[in-house]
């Protein structure tokens, strides 16, 4: 196989469609799941080659709108919702789901610094692939046992990036059924495992104590102001504002994810997925009557199946049509890849030396006191000259 890592999205499509299990995936030294080929099992078959996502365009076969129906969402139970990182959509489909019978195939926290796809059957597990994951996940060999499901007669609502979307749709081929629905989330790029693991490690060392779970989207001071709640083993809680976090500085620069999600191939429109998922952010701007801080998901209607489920959803939904236009102002990563971080090479070839405090201090600062201070008070304006106006 010979994917350039640039193009690699570690999507694990070539692991799952390989028939004699010759691949593997595997972190590499920037801390990405990358396919490892085992020589010996190998006979040079060419399937990984062909069914990459990167090499061989993929498509929605259920035939994405250019321009999606799009609407503003949130779920009508409140408890739902504040546990979700925005509206909550993504439950209130899964369970339609689960109430037909059908599975539910997400991301969930698999060990303390690890992230993977798992299958949920369910509602009890459902809070596992709830909320947002900020780390690369191991996709494993879930397209497999999402084949198997659908060959059995299960329904299945798989939940993914835009790239994982494509490389199920990949390995299903012609064998995609009805019963399978997709929803992908607006993406900003998955960031190293290994630098998730450095955040873990070194606070860990402060606080003395292993870290057992992290929700990287805690709502208990308002959707906007979202924190990162750390629950150590000891049976401490460490919450961090995102506007603090050291992780988040790193993530949200992009000067830690993966290098192929600086030209993405399924950022577009139309969408790879049935139905797409985000928060709203803007939506005081477009539709302030559905800003509570509690969370508000945007959500684009891709496909006919997408609608229907979505439909099928309405009496737990309290919902207002938008515009894709006003979803990209707040979410551009809908329609393009983001601005690669032109230090990255070197972060990377600084990581095992430096700490992350002084890997920021490096490669992206902290605003400084005179700068936070002026950005709230320009927010603040902003909020009263939309109230003034509108």
């Amino acid at each position: 196989m010979n994917i350039p890592v640039q193009n690699c999205s570690s999507c694990a499509a070539c692991a799952n469609v390989c028939a004699r299990s010759a691949i593997s995936m595997q972190l590499d030294a920037e801390g990405f799941y990358r396919p490892v080929i085992d020589a010996e099992k190998c006979v040079q078959c060419g399937a990984c080659e062909r069914i990459c996502p990167w090499n061989k365009p993929v498509e929605n076969p259920n035939v994405a709108d250019v321009s999606p129906k799009t609407v503003a969402a949130c779920a009508k139970d409140e408890s739902v919702r504040l546990q979700s990182s925005s509206g909550g959509i993504f439950t209130v489909l899964a369970e339609r789901v689960l109430d037909d019978g059908g599975v539910v195939v997400g991301v969930a926290q698999t060990a303390p610094t690890r992230f993977g796809h798992i299958v949920v059957d369910n509602k009890a597990d459902l809070a596992k692939l709830r909320g947002s994951k900020y780390v690369q996940a191991d996709v494993g060999l879930v397209y497999r046992e999402v084949r198997n499901l659908l060959k059995a007669g299960r329904k299945v609502l798989f939940s993914g990036t835009p790239c994982q979307v494509a490389g199920l749709y990949a390995v299903l081929g012609n064998a995609v059924s009805a019963d399978l629905f997709t929803v992908d989330i607006v993406c900003h790029g998955t960031p190293s495992v290994k630098v998730f693991e450095k955040y873990v490690r070194e606070m860990e060392m402060t606080d003395n104590s292993s870290l057992d779970v992290i929700n990287f989207r805690d709502k208990s001071v308002g959707w906007s102001g979202y924190a990162l709640l750390h629950r150590f083993k000891s049976g401490k809680f460490v919450s961090v504002h995102h506007g603090r976090s050291k992780y988040m500085r790193l993530f949200l620069s992009r000067i830690c994810q993966n290098v192929s999600c600086d030209d993405c191939h399924y950022r577009k429109l139309p969408r790879i997925a049935d139905i797409t998922l985000g928060d709203y952010w803007g939506i005081s701007k477009y539709h302030p009557e559905m800003n509570d801080n509690k969370g508000a998901s945007v959500v684009l209607l891709n496909t006919t199946p997408g609608s229907m489920l979505f439909e099928s959803v309405a009496d737990k939904v309290a919902q207002c049509d938008s515009k894709v236009e006003y979803a990209i102002a707040g979410n551009p990563c809908i329609v393009r890849s983001s601005t690669p971080h032109p230090k990255r090479a070197e972060f990377f070839a600084n990581l095992d030396k430096y700490s992350l405090d002084q890997l920021i201090k490096m490669y992206c600062p902290f605003p400084s006191p005179l700068k936070r201070a002026y950005i709230r008070v320009r927010g603040l304006l902003g909020r009263i000259k939309r109230k003034v106006t509108g």
